[in-house]
C-alpha cells in the first residue's frame, strides 16, 4: 500500500486494487502496467493515494469487504474481466461504486459501460465520477456481468478457456466438443407465461452487448433496463453458427441473421437431454438451468449512458 488515508483531491474516498496477473492471454502480456506507473496515473488525476496489489482471490474479496464496511466511495479494480468481476460481486447492494482501470486483454464490461481503453481516459473517468447504476444476471450462486450461454458456445469454451491458462492441447479439445456437439430440444420458460420451444444450437441469456472473446451477442442488449435479451440462434448449421461466432469477434461487427430475440427477467431452460451451461468463464454445468436478472443492484463510476 502507498498510502493509509484513500482520500482523493475531491474528497472521495478511494482503494485501488491492482491485479498484476492481468493482461495476459495464453501466457501471453497483452496489456501491463507497473506500480510506478499506477502511482503516476493515480496522483494526475487526484484519484488518492491508496494501490494495494492483490495477492489471491482470498485477498481482494477481503480488501473489497473492508471498504465497504468503511464506507468508501469507489473500489477500483485494476485488471481484467475476472478482476472486475470478482470485485463487483462484493459491492452488491451497497453504496460503494465500482470503478475501472481496464489492464485486461478483451474487456467486455468496460467497453459494454462505453469505458475508454486508454488508461488517463480511464482516469479522468474515474475523476469525473460519474456513477450509473446496472443489473447483474445470477443463476444458482453464481453471478454473470455479461451473458450466460447454454448450448454450442457452452461446449466449446468449457475447454477454450483452458487456453488462457498455457494449456493449447484445449483448443484441439474444443474442435472435437464443436464435432461430437449435438443439438437437444429445449424448452425455454419466460416472464408472463412465455413459453418457446427450440433445436437451436445456442440461446444466450444477455445481461450486455458482449461475451466471450468480445463476441457481439446480443447489440440491443441494456445493462439498465431490468432484463435480459433472450437470443436463440435458430436455423444455423454447427459450421454456419462456429463462422458466425468468428465474425462477430472482438465486437467486429453485429450483424447476426437467424436469430430469436425475447426480453425477460427471468429464464428458465430445460432440455431433452442435459446440455451445458456456462456464465460468463465460469462453468455452469448442465441444463436444467433458470437466470434471474438483479436489478439496479451494482455502482459503476462509468460515462452517462448515451442510450435513449
Amino acid at each position: 500500500m502507498t498510502g493509509p488515508s484513500g482520500g482523493s483531491a475531491q474528497g472521495l474516498r478511494i482503494r485501488v486494487l491492482w491485479n498484476p496477473a492481468s493482461g495476459r492471454k495464453a501466457g501471453i502480456p497483452t496489456n501491463t502496467a507497473s506500480r510506478d506507473s499506477l502511482v503516476d496515473l493515480m496522483a494526475r488525476f487526484d484519484l488518492g493515494d491508496e494501490l494495494i496489489e492483490t495477492e489471491s482471490e482470498e485477498h481482494a474479496l477481503a480488501l473489497v469487504r473492508e471498504a465497504v464496511e468503511a464506507r468508501y466511495d469507489t473500489v477500483v479494480a485494476a485488471g481484467g474481466d475476472g478482476s472486475m468481476g470478482l470485485v463487483a460481486g462484493e459491492l452488491l447492494d451497497s453504496d460503494t461504486a465500482l470503478g475501472i482501470l481496464p489492464l485486461g486483454s478483451i474487456m467486455n464490461i468496460p467497453r459494454m459501460l462505453d469505458l475508454p481503453r486508454d488508461l488517463d481516459a480511464a482516469a479522468q473517468v474515474l475523476r469525473d465520477g460519474h456513477v450509473r447504476v446496472i443489473d447483474v444476471g445470477q443463476s444458482g450462486d453464481t453471478l454473470f456481468y455479461e451473458a450466460a450461454s447454454v448450448g454450442l458456445h457452452a461446449a466449446v469454451f468449457r475447454d477454450m478457456a483452458k487456453v488462457d491458462q498455457g494449456d493449447y492441447a484445449a483448443i484441439v479439445h474444443s474442435i472435437i466438443a464443436a464435432f461430437r456437439y449435438r443439438p437437444s430440444r429445449m424448452t425455454i420458460e419466460l416472464d408472463d407465461a412465455r413459453t418457446l420451444s427450440t433445436r437451436a444450437l445456442l440461446v444466450a441469456v444477455a445481461n450486455g452487448r458482449f461475451m466471450g472473446t468480445g463476441f457481439t451477442i446480443a447489440p440491443q442488449a441494456l445493462l439498465d433496463d431490468g432484463k435480459f435479451d433472450v437470443r436463440v440462434f435458430e436455423r444455423y448449421s454447427k459450421w454456419e453458427l462456429l463462422r458466425h461466432f468468428t465474425s462477430i469477434a472482438f465486437g467486429r461487427r453485429a450483424y447476426a441473421p437467424h436469430v430469436r430475440t425475447e426480453r425477460s427477467a427471468s429464464v428458465t431452460i430445460t432440455s431433452a437431454r442435459p446440455l451445458p451451461v456456462r456464465g460468463d468463464a465460469n462453468d455452469l454445468g448442465t441444463t436444467p438451468a433458470t437466470f434471474q436478472t438483479r436489478a439496479g443492484v451494482l455502482r459503476v463510476v462509468a460515462p452517462i449512458a448515451t442510450h435513449p
